[in-house]
């Protein structure tokens, strides 16, 4: 069900009210509680192990099927876990991180997926070098200025001693409406899913300029974004290390697995048609997303220390001010406690 920004902002989910069993205890105990979770309006394939881990991999632990609403913005995520709404949410860590600077309590606890599927597409008759992008008629057109991918680009025009501030942004909403925009040259880069980006290479002079996983040694995107009260109830613990454990089992299932993969898309995904996807069409976008992305590592891709390796591209963006408090909103227990109960 997709739910409207006012809705969810307007309501206030209650927790469980099953009785926990302690931290370390078996997941069985949990006599079907329901987590009540808002996910992104779509699932892409780099969501697949996701929405398995939610649909299947919970309620094989012993838990009853999640109550799951879907919001098409990840800021609007993020305000929905300040505001008690959910349980937890797959925000964005910009948005999360810019929410505890400002004193929101929340934290996250996980990760949803790593790095990201999308890459930037270029109109190669305007842009020829990043010295390009300083040309004001070379518009960039991004979803929202402020936002994860806004931030990713402003890390790397940095590198070539590019200062976002002095491009041209355009905020267009939809990977589609973007790639519309740039076959029609009125604008001169997109940030696109690689595997549209492939398509559109074909009807004109355009390239892959930027592919994110070739300019970060780790990219944080989406984040499990829990409030942080409900984190510190020791009555939530049990199911927090149960998400994890369940997304972690799942990443690693679709890297070993490509029919694991297949099958989740073809059964979850939202885009056009998914249950007639081929498998020559899903096979390399698996490969890539398994082996050259490395969407869902196996280990779960959540320590601190890849927050902090961020902290300054995310000031020089303006994503954020200062230092955030690692320790506080960035809650790795669960994650830690999953990965020793999984071995």
């Amino acid at each position: 069900m997709r739910t409207t920004r006012r809705q969810f902002l307007g309501a206030v989910a209650g927790a469980g009210a099953t009785t926990m069993l302690p931290y370390g205890s078996p997941a069985f105990g949990q006599q079907g509680r329901v987590l009540n979770v808002i996910i992104q309006g779509f699932s892409l394939a780099i969501h697949v192990p996701q929405v398995i881990a939610l649909r299947e991999g919970l309620p094989a632990l012993g838990y009853g099927a999640p109550k799951i609403d879907r919001i098409e913005s990840m800021q609007v995520i993020t305000q929905s876990i300040v505001a008690n709404s959910a349980e937890a949410g797959d925000a964005d860590v910009v948005s999360a991180m810019r929410a505890s600077e400002v004193g929101a309590n929340v934290k996250m606890i996980g990760m949803v997926y790593n790095s990201t599927s999308q890459v930037f597409v270029v109109n190669a008759d305007k842009i020829k070098s990043y010295a390009d992008f300083k040309n004001s008629s070379n518009a960039i057109a991004l979803n929202s200025r402020g936002d994860f991918i806004y931030v990713l680009l402003s890390g790397v025009l940095s590198k070539h001693d590019i200062d976002i501030e002095d491009t041209t942004i355009v905020e267009m909403g939809g990977s589609g409406s973007r790639m519309r925009a740039l076959l029609a040259g009125r604008v001169a880069a997109v940030p696109v899913h690689f595997d549209q980006a492939a398509e559109v290479v074909k009807q004109g002079n355009f390239k892959i300029l930027i592919e994110p996983w070739q300019e970060y040694k780790t990219w944080l995107s989406e984040p499990w974004l829990v409030p942080g009260a409900w984190a510190d109830n020791k009555d939530n613990h049990r199911i927090a290390v149960d998400l994890n454990k369940a997304m972690i089992k799942s990443f690693r299932q679709a890297n070993a697995d490509y029919g694991y993969f297949a099958d989740g898309f073809r059964k979850y995904a939202t885009v056009p048609d998914a249950a007639k996807a081929t498998d020559d069409a899903l096979k390399p976008i698996w490969e890539k997303l398994s082996t050259a992305i490395k969407a869902w590592p196996n280990d779960g891709g959540f320590k601190r220390e890849y927050f902090k390796d961020l902290l300054p591209v995310y000031r020089k963006a303006g994503a954020i001010k200062g230092e955030p408090d690692l320790n506080r909103v960035v809650e790795t227990r669960f994650v830690e406690q999953a990965l020793q109960e999984l071995g």
